[in-house]
């Protein structure tokens, strides 16, 4: 059974994507369609699909109407939309004028057509096959002669067609948010029901028409990953929460309110698989949640995806895997497990799971050492493990401080073109090899009402977002400096002056060892950013000040090199312009 569908399937892929000249024609003539009739809700696929149907029920709108309509569609919503968008002239002579076509390819339009349009940038995206598959193989549906499975918050694209292909499948859900995407999955169901009279699907629902009492064996679901309150309005009142043991959180728990809802639909012996970012892994807000899902065991394995997964789409994503009963969890790095295409990335799908199964590459945590890391689960967190033995915190050498946090809007009112001795130190005054504050705003600090640190001469800048900035500021003279908040600025605590140079520390988290370090607690989605608190924790090596001053010294005669070079090159540059301006000075 399977074998056949995957058959059907794939010859209606091949034969859909061999008539493209077709499916623009058609394109076309639906084009003229909804700029007559001012109607823009609805693509070919769903005219491809209702035309399909059509031909089904001998021709007939009254019968098409009816099946649309009936008790046997699991959605209330599609009725409603459905029923009275078919009685609508322009749609029935549309419908009726291209009968004609034959019906795989009506069917391949219906299944595979564009779904490039249909795909939002918040979550719900499958447009990449090789991201799909892997959570798929996650799932681990072949382990089980039958199962049920729920597809939450789902899009009308592959994991649709590839779930229901299976034939131990019993029982498919999809709940959608979104009404446009309700009516073409389905659509896009009944086709695949139609295709394979043996397989029975339960149909697309709204979140809150699943019944309290029904879980399922499997659950795949991408949430929304920046969720308004209208979107998580849509969903039953957050009762689960309580089910599962949770305080009901805030709405600013994100895309963790879905992932909860759906989790509380899975049976004791189940499996879920959710795609999530980076923040709801560290981010502080949803601790609460992290912390009650580890302690109870419901975290099973979380898989760092390459990045540039999905077009369009520039933020770090993770596979979670779910379950009941699991003494800690595996957490994999597979960010470089793919293979580069033109705007996107594919996932190396048998390398992530080799790799997932290998406890030389993936690394497996207990519950106990979780909680040490605060429950931040960024796989990096604990497979980019120091090598650093016997280190020092940082924090316990060193005081830190963040700079000032103040708005562009506030910072206006405080800069002025009196020289008051004390300079604004902007971001990108620390972006080279070496801070330059020449440019730098003088700033009235007696406006200022607020707490801020005036930075002097042998103070080293850590940049607290990426890339990260590690340079030494030297002041020249009397001058005063005030870092913005998206810099720390760090000084030796007077105890530890003999032990450690600033410069050599500096150094440090300019190496490959430092920026690892780094990046084990670097959190956020389009710009990572290091807290003060975890900046406190990375561990600085114990090397005698003998060695440190040699490393710096070497350092710095390198640098002066280099700024010697810098100057002979800007000589001979200028030297070359004035050969040539001379010459052609007609």
């Amino acid at each position: 059974m399977e074998d056949l569908l995957e058959k059907t399937l794939m010859n209606l892929k091949k034969k859909y994507f061999d008539a493209q000249d077709k499916v623009k024609d058609l394109k076309r003539k639906w084009a003229e369609v909804r700029v007559t009739n001012r109607q823009n809700h609805f693509d070919i696929a769903v005219m491809s699909a209702l035309t399909y149907f059509y031909k089904q029920y001998d021709m007939d709108f009254t019968l098409l109407g009816k099946y649309l309509g009936s008790d046997k569609i699991n959605n209330n919503g599609f009725s409603v939309t459905m029923k009275p968008y078919i009685n609508k002239a322009y749609v029935q002579k549309f419908i009726s004028d291209n009968a004609y076509l034959d019906d795989e390819f009506l069917l391949g339009v219906a299944l595979f057509y564009d779904q490039h349009n249909l795909f939002r940038g918040d979550g719900a995206r499958e447009d990449n096959e090789s991201l799909n598959t892997l959570l798929e193989e996650l799932l681990d549906c072949n382990s089980l002669k039958e199962f049920s499975l729920l597809q939450g918050n789902a899009n009308p694209g592959r994991i649709l067609i590839d779930m229901v292909s299976k034939p131990h499948l019993l029982n498919y859900m999809a709940y959608a948010v979104q009404p446009n995407l309700m009516v073409i999955l389905q659509l896009r169901a009944l086709l695949l029901e139609n295709i394979q009279e043996n397989l029975k699907l339960k149909g697309i629902v709204a979140p809150r028409e699943i019944a309290e009492e029904e879980l399922f064996d499997r659950i795949l679901t991408i949430p929304t990953w920046k969720p308004s309150t209208r979107v998580m309005e849509r969903f039953p009142g957050r009762s689960f929460l309580t089910e599962l043991g949770l305080s009901e959180p805030k709405f600013t728990d994100g895309e963790w309110h879905e992932i909860l809802f759906a989790f509380s639909k899975l049976k004791q012996t189940g499996k879920m698989v959710v795609l999530v970012t980076n923040s709801a892994l560290a981010n502080n807000l949803t601790l609460k949640i992290r912390q009650f899902l580890v302690k109870n065991g419901n975290i099973e394995s979380i898989i760092e995806l390459p990045d540039r997964l999905l077009e369009n789409v520039g933020i770090e994503l993770y596979a979670v895997v779910l379950s009941h009963g699991n003494k800690g969890i595996k957490f994999l790095d597979a960010s470089q497990a793919y293979t580069e295409q033109r705007r996107k990335k594919d996932i190396d799908v048998t390398t992530v799971l080799e790799n997932l199964a290998n406890p030389e590459i993936s690394r497996f945590e207990s519950i106990e050492s979780i909680a040490r890391e605060d429950y931040n689960l960024l796989p990096k967190r604990y497979t980019l493990k120091t090598n650093i033995i016997d280190g020092i915190p940082l924090g316990e050498i060193c005081n830190i401080s963040r700079g000032l946090v103040i708005s562009s809007k506030e910072l206006d009112d405080f800069v002025t073109d009196v020289d008051t001795g004390v300079r604004y130190l902007y971001t990108k005054d620390a972006d080279g090899d070496a801070v330059d504050y020449s440019q730098s705003p003088f700033i009235d600090v007696e406006k200022l009402k607020r707490k801020f640190t005036l930075l002097d001469n042998d103070t080293w800048l850590l940049g607290r977002t990426s890339p990260f900035r590690s340079n030494m500021l030297y002041v020249e003279g009397n001058d005063k400096l005030i870092a913005n908040g998206n810099q720390f600025s760090i000084t030796i605590l007077p105890k530890y002056k003999n032990q450690y140079l600033l410069p050599y520390l500096a150094l440090y988290f300019n190496s490959k060892a430092g920026r690892e370090q780094i990046e084990r607690f670097a959190v956020g989605q389009l710009i990572k950013s290091l807290s003060l608190k975890d900046l406190k924790t990375l561990q600085i090596p114990r090397v005698s000040i003998e060695r440190q001053r040699e490393v710096v010294n070497r350092i710095r005669m390198i640098e002066t090199e280099i700024k010697t070079v810098k100057e002979q090159l800007k000589t001979l540059n200028r030297q070359k312009e004035l050969i040539v301006e001379e010459e052609f000075n007609w």
